[in-house]
């Protein structure tokens, strides 16, 4: 196996993929962009990645995608066609002789016990076909991340001082993408164990779990301002995820997890993170301060 990998990631233009592309090409690997959109990548390319169009679904832009690739860095959205497209995606690169595949994978509560989670289901699937593939490979399971659940924070703070709160307060373990994108570099350079296929997946998570009453207590000290965590109804939380989801399918699947969520699921801690980096993960009391005291008026 090369020192310097040839990479190809999938869904590079997206949330994680802009975290992901820099920190490899820092780590000197050589890395290759699939993408819909040329546009949306030039800033990828700035930085000295190549690009390739291509599309799941057009399995000869695959090909050319996959030539010379000797790592493959696997993501694509949530849809009804996740299963399907990536196995897809799984299949070609086998034939192209990708040598090791990471996959991002869903969080662990929606995948464990099966038939929890329609999205769960379906990237329980894709890891079987992984598994069953022959490649080296590493899966990562990322607990909820807090540039999407915590996202909206700062603009609720900026409207007002409540911090509308899920029904029951639940506490989550919010894993931050930078550490999801530093954890993902180290397990595309890892050297597998000689005649091993397969590893557990890695279940990433933060440090410790966090409701909003503490999210709300955190967001007064950094605002000077007196924040109170205003739960939702069962039927509002509802109705906000409808409108907040693109499709039905979305908003069963954010239905599943806010379920979840509700009952505990996404609380519990693993030391993955700082296993793998060697440091403790970034913390919700990080993020807030970075994303919330910067807003706040003067």
């Amino acid at each position: 196996m090369s020192s310097l990998p040839r990479i190809l990631v999938t869904g590079a233009t997206g949330r994680l993929g802009q975290l992901l592309v820099p920190r490899l090409l820092a780590r000197g690997a050589g890395v290759r962009a699939l993408t819909r959109h040329p546009a949306r990548a030039n800033g990828l390319r700035a930085q000295g990645a190549e690009t390739a169009v291509g599309d799941f679904d057009d399995g000869d832009s695959l090909r050319r995608a996959l030539d010379g690739v000797s790592h493959l860095f696997l993501l694509s959205p949530i849809t009804p066609t996740l299963a399907g497209q990536q196995i897809a995606v799984i299949e070609a690169a086998a034939a192209a002789g990708v040598e090791r595949i990471v996959k991002l994978s869903g969080s662990h509560w929606t995948i464990e016990p099966p038939g929890r989670s329609l999205s769960g289901d379906a990237h329980r699937e894709i890891e079987a076909v992984l598994r069953r593939s022959g490649i080296a490979h590493r899966v990562l399971r990322p607990n909820a991340w807090m540039q999407v659940m915590l996202a909206r924070v700062a603009a609720e703070l900026a409207a007002g001082d409540a911090l509308h709160a899920p029904p029951g307060d639940p506490k989550v373990a919010f894993i931050d993408a930078r550490d999801i994108a530093d954890v993902a570099v180290e397990a595309l350079l890892e050297q597998p164990v000689a005649g091993a296929a397969s590893a557990a997946p890695w279940v990433l998570t933060g440090g410790c779990a966090v409701g909003y009453k503490e999210i709300a207590r955190i967001a007064s000290r950094l605002t000077g301002r007196r924040i109170v965590a205003t739960p939702l109804s069962a039927q509002a939380q509802q109705q906000r995820q409808a409108a907040n989801a693109p499709s039905h399918y979305i908003a069963r699947v954010h239905a599943e997890f806010a379920a979840l969520i509700a009952a505990g699921e996404a609380e519990p801690t693993t030391g993955t993170v700082a296993e793998v980096l060697g440091r403790p993960p970034r913390t919700v009391e990080a993020f807030l301060e970075e994303t919330v005291a910067s807003r706040s008026p003067a």
